[in-house]
């Protein structure tokens, strides 16, 4: 059900995204999803620097976009129930990310609709790390580069950093 939901929002998400850049995109999911707390890439960033990390990270995009490059560490989860099947304690402090932060939203307030109390959204999510250069990985080690999901979201990062799967 979510998924169609989503799907169907993301369709008016991408007529109404052309030429609004990142303040239609956080438009967009702050009105869709008032209830969703976000964490910053620089705050997750100093998190995963810290000696003891304290936050489940989730990359809930589509599993070719994960392959391409994801962040150290997460789990590829794009539902909510299989998170919500993985963590079992409401209050595990959870991040979940996609490209722009919008499908990661639909997953965030889902999760909290569950009983979910402490799951935050990487605000800009991958594009806004990538943009400032902070590390992903792939299978292959080290990258910098990030799946553009579509031409739409695409262009809210510089080309350079497109990666298309191979």
């Amino acid at each position: 059900m979510l998924k169609i939901l989503v799907s169907a929002s993301l369709s008016s998400f991408f007529f109404g995204l052309f030429g609004g850049g990142w303040d239609s995109v956080d438009q967009k999911i702050d009105s869709e999803y008032p209830r969703v707390n976000f964490i910053s890439t620089d705050q997750l960033r100093i998190n995963q620097q810290s000696e003891s990390p304290f936050l489940h990270v989730f990359d809930v995009r589509e599993s070719e976009e994960f392959a391409v490059s994801h962040l150290s560490g997460a789990l590829n989860y794009s539902e909510s129930s299989s998170i919500a099947g993985m963590v079992t304690n409401k209050n595990t402090a959870i991040v979940v990310y996609c490209s722009v932060g919008y499908r990661s939203a639909a997953v965030a307030d889902e999760l909290a609709t569950l009983g979910f109390t402490n799951v935050r959204n990487l605000k800009h999510s991958i594009f806004e790390w990538a943009e400032k250069g902070y590390p992903l990985v792939n299978s292959k080690g080290v990258v910098q580069s990030v799946h553009p999901y579509n031409p739409a979201w695409g262009a809210l990062i510089d080309e350079s950093l497109h990666q298309y799967p191979q």
